[in-house]
C-alpha cells in the first residue's frame, strides 16, 4: 500500500512532538531537582550522620602449599620483520607474520589506493589467458582461420534502413543501447528484431550495471521480440590505466561502487549443444570479461564480445545493432544511429567496408553455403579439440559429426544398410521345452520404415535359452510382414536385455496394434546404430535411436515379459 506525502508529514508531526513533549518533562524534573538541592543546610548534617555502607570481607590469603602459575614464555624478537609486524608480534598471542605475508587484502588495497581487485586477475587478456594450454591454443586458431574463410566483408546501414533489409534473416543479433533521454526501452522495444532474427537465432542485449532496472526489463524485451534469457555474460572493468585514486570511483547510485556490465543472451528456437553441433559449441570463452575500456569512448564495449560470439555460434549472418565506425568487422553488418562516411584509411582499416546491397548480400551468403546452412564450416581438428557436453550414461550423441548439420532433419536421411543379423546361433537349450528356431531366414522386402530401404535376411538360431521356463516357440513362418511401405502397419518391435528373460543378446519380441502408424524398432546393447524410426502414436515426432537404441512410448510397444499373445495370432504358442 503507497503511503502519501500528508502520511509522511503527520507522522513526522506526531514524532516531532513526542520528543518536544519528553524534553520538556526532562527539563522540568532537573528544575525539580535543583530547588531540592538548594533546600538542603550546608554542609547536611543530616546526610553525614547515616551510617557507612558495610564493605565486604577480604578474600583468604592463599596456602603457601599453591603452586603459583608459571610465567608466560618471552616470545624471542625477530629483528628480520619490520616495526609494524614487531608490535603485533608482541600485542597479539596468535598473530603469524607469515600469514599476512602471503595473503592479499585486495578490499584494503583498493581502501587505500583506489586500485580494484579486478586489476590482478590472473591471465585476463585474451592473448595470455591460454598460455599453458597449447590445445586450446590451437582450437581458438582453427576456430579464427575457420570464422574469417566463411565471412563476408563488413557490410553498415543505417538505423533508418532496417526494415529496409526484410526479408534477410540473421543467426546473431547483437544490441547495445544508446540509452538517453531520447531513447528509453519503449523506444528499444519498437526495433523490428522479430522480422530480422532467423530460427533458430542468439540475440546479445547490453543492459547496463544492474544498478536499475535494466536486468528487469531486458528480460521483458526478449520475451516480446520472441526470446528467451538461457545466460549472462559481464563484462568487468579494469583500471589499471586509469586509476585516479580512492574516492574517485563513478558516482553510482548503491554503498558500493559498480565495475561491472551485463549482456544478456536470449535464443529463440530450440538449440541443444548435445545434439546441434552443426550450430553452436560448447564455449570455450568465459562468461566474464576482462578489459580495462577504452578511455576515448567510455560507451564502447569489449572487443572481445565479437570472438566470443564468433566462437560460440556458427552461423554466418550476424548483425550488430547500434555499432560506430570502430564496430565495423568481417562477418557482420553494422547498424549505425548516423550515416557512415569512412576515409580511405578507415575504409581499408576496415576490410573494405560497404554499405549494404540486400540482393548482393544475400546471393553471396548462399554461395558460401552451397545449398547448406549458413554456418561455419566444422573441420576434424575443431571437432576433436573443442569442449563438448558430458554423454549421460545409457545415451550417445547423435550429431551432425564433421561433415555436415546434424539434428533431426539430418538423421531422416540415414538409411539403414541390408541384411540385420539379429541374432547369433545358439544351442543346448536343456530341458525347457523350448522348440528351437531352425535357422530359417525371415525375408523382409522392401520394408519402408521411414526412409530404411531393403531390409532383409535376418537369420538366427537361438538356444542357450536357459530358464526360459517351458516356452514354446513355433517355427517363424506364420509371421508375416507381407511387404508393407513406411507408414503402414508396422508397429512396435522391442529388443533388448528385457526380452523374455534371455541373455542380453537375446529377448526378441513383436507388438502388434492393428491401424497404427509408423514404426518403433528397439534394440539391446548389441543393436546397430543411428537408426530414425519414424513418427508413430503416443512419441514424440521424430524420436531417433543411437546405437543400443531406444523407443518405447508409442502404442503397439510392449514389455517382452507378460506380452499378450493374442497379438500375435498363431506365431507364438503357450
Amino acid at each position: 500500500m503507497a503511503t502519501t506525502t500528508a502520511q509522511v508529514l503527520s507522522s513526522a508531526n506526531e514524532t516531532l512532538a513526542a520528543h518536544a513533549s519528553l524534553i520538556a518533562r526532562v527539563r522540568a524534573s532537573q528544575k525539580s531537582h535543583r530547588r531540592q538541592l538548594r533546600q538542603l543546610a550546608s554542609p547536611p548534617h543530616e546526610i553525614l550522620r547515616l551510617p557507612l555502607i558495610p564493605s565486604p570481607p577480604p578474600s583468604p590469603p592463599l596456602p603457601p602449599s599453591s603452586p603459583l602459575p608459571p610465567n608466560p614464555a618471552q616470545k624471542p624478537v625477530r629483528q628480520d620483520l619490520p616495526p609494524a609486524k614487531r608490535a603485533r608480534v608482541a600485542r597479539y598471542a596468535n598473530y603469524v607474520p607469515e600469514e599476512e605475508t602471503i595473503r592479499n587484502d585486495y578490499s584494503q588495497h583498493y581502501v587505500d589506493s583506489g586500485d580494484w581487485p579486478q586489476n590482478w586477475v590472473l591471465g585476463a587478456e585474451p592473448e595470455r589467458r591460454f598460455e599453458e594450454y597449447p590445445k586450446q591454443q590451437r582450437l581458438l586458431a582453427l576456430k579464427k582461420a575457420a570464422v574469417n574463410e566463411a565471412a563476408l566483408p563488413a557490410a553498415y546501414l543505417t538505423i533508418s534502413q532496417l526494415s529496409d533489409v526484410n526479408p534477410l534473416k540473421f543467426d546473431v543479433i547483437l544490441i547495445d543501447p544508446p540509452f538517453s533521454t531520447s531513447f528509453n526501452w519503449d523506444d528499444l522495444e519498437k526495433l523490428p528484431i522479430p522480422s530480422l532474427a532467423a530460427d533458430p537465432s542468439f540475440i546479445f542485449l547490453w543492459v547496463g550495471s544492474g544498478a536499475g532496472e535494466g536486468l528487469e526489463r531486458g528480460r521483458e524485451v526478449l520475451g516480446r521480440w520472441g526470446y528467451r534469457r538461457c545466460e549472462d555474460v559481464v563484462w568487468v572493468k579494469t583500471n589499471k590505466e586509469l586509476n585516479r585514486g580512492p574516492g574517485t570511483d563513478p558516482p553510482t547510485s548503491s554503498l558500493l561502487t559498480r565495475t561491472k556490465q551485463h549482456c544478456l543472451i536470449g535464443i529463440r528456437g530450440t538449440v541443444r549443444r548435445s545434439t546441434d553441433n552443426w550450430f553452436v559449441h560448447c564455449n570455450i570463452d568465459t562468461d566474464t570479461i576482462i578489459w580495462e575500456g577504452d578511455p576515448a569512448d567510455p560507451t564502447r564495449k569489449p572487443p572481445e564480445m565479437y570472438t566470443l560470439i564468433e566462437n560460440f555460434c556458427l552461423g554466418t549472418r550476424r548483425m550488430e545493432i547500434f555499432g560506430r565506425a570502430h564496430s565495423l568487422r568481417r562477418g557482420w553488418v553494422t547498424v549505425t544511429s548516423e550515416d557512415l562516411k569512412l576515409t580511405p584509411d578507415e575504409y581499408r582499416e576496415r576490410d573494405q567496408a560497404a554499405p549494404i546491397d540486400k540482393e548482393t548480400w544475400d546471393v553471396k551468403i548462399k554461395e558460401m553455403a552451397q545449398g547448406g546452412r549458413c554456418v561455419v564450416p566444422n573441420t576434424p581438428d575443431i571437432e576433436n579439440l573443442r569442449p563438448k557436453s558430458p554423454v549421460g550414461r545409457g545415451s550417445s550423441s547423435t550429431g551432425g559429426g564433421t561433415g555436415g548439420p546434424g539434428g533431426q532433419q539430418h538423421r531422416h536421411q540415414q538409411p539403414m544398410g541390408t541384411g540385420m543379423n539379429m541374432m547369433g546361433p545358439m544351442g543346448n537349450t536343456g530341458p525347457q521345452n523350448f522348440n528351437p528356431m531352425m535357422a530359417q531366414p525371415m525375408n523382409m522386402m522392401n520394408m519402408g520404415m521411414g526412409g530404411i530401404p531393403n531390409v532383409g535376411n535376418m537369420g538366427w538360431q537361438m538356444g542357450n535359452l536357459g530358464g526360459a521356463g517351458g516356452m514354446n516357440m513355433a517355427p517363424q513362418n506364420n509371421f508375416g510382414f507381407g511387404g508393407f511401405d513406411g507408414g503402414q502397419g508396422m508397429m512396435g518391435v522391442g529388443v533388448g536385455p528385457m526380452g523374455m528373460n534371455m541373455a542380453p543378446q537375446g529377448g526378441f519380441g513383436y507388438g502388434f496394434e492393428p491401424g497404427q502408424a509408423g514404426v518403433g524398432v528397439g534394440f539391446g546393447p548389441q543393436g546397430g546404430g543411428g537408426m530414425w524410426m519414424g513418427d508413430f502414436a503416443g512419441a514424440q515426432p521424430g524420436q531417433y535411436m543411437g546405437p543400443g537404441m531406444w523407443d518405447g512410448s508409442g502404442d503397439g510397444m510392449f514389455s517382452m515379459n507378460n506380452l499378450d499373445t493374442s497379438q500375435w495370432g498363431g506365431g507364438y504358442q503357450q
